[in-house]
């Protein structure tokens, strides 16, 4: 890791400007506009979509200040639900989250995660889904989906579904992830 040193921030809801930042960041990181055009169909579903989930990772200009640079990398949690039967549980989900593949490994990837992360508890969220890389996300808490009886249609590979307990207090729903429309499943 670097020494170079990230703030994070909500977006700016309605900006154009934080949208216009979130895009770049998002179709270099992935090298498609996909998670791009998914951040733009949710943020067009007020029911799962969250303004202050979407975190904005900022490089900084000058040690100690309010200077940014650029936009580097971005996180965003949102609405998902987790059913079984009858029941039907609202929980967040973590995806998309990229970073500029030139600060890849300076710290910007984590900054944004446990941004939302602690957004999202200090906000009283129980659980947080994220079908991702295996290897990675550990480092934030999230341990197999399966051990808690969840899982997802959509995941091919069962080990990269996974999940973060918030909230140890409450009761973590088991049963099946339901993404948004937005994501066309």
């Amino acid at each position: 890791m670097s020494g170079l040193l990230w703030r994070t921030r909500s977006e700016n809801e309605g900006s154009a400007e934080d949208r216009r930042m979130i895009r770049q960041v998002l179709e270099a990181a992935f090298h498609t506009s996909a998670e791009a055009d998914l951040i733009d169909a949710l943020r067009q579903d007020p029911e799962h979509w969250i303004p202050r989930y979407s975190i904005i990772g900022m490089t900084t200009a000058i040690p100690d200040s309010e200077l940014e640079t650029t936009a580097a990398a971005h996180a965003v949690l949102h609405r998902c639900t987790i059913s079984e039967a009858d029941a039907e549980a609202d929980v967040l989900m973590l995806a998309p989250a990229g970073v500029l593949p030139q600060h890849h490994g300076e710290g910007g990837g984590t900054a944004v995660i446990e941004a939302a992360l602690a957004a999202a508890q200090a906000d009283g969220a129980s659980l947080v889904v994220v079908y991702g890389f295996p290897d990675y996300y550990p480092r934030f808490g999230f341990e197999p989906a399966e051990a808690h009886g969840i899982t997802a249609g959509f995941a091919d590979q069962p080990e990269a579904l996974q999940v973060r307990i918030l909230d140890q207090s409450a009761p973590v729903p088991s049963g099946e992830v339901r993404l948004p429309v937005a994501y066309g499943v």
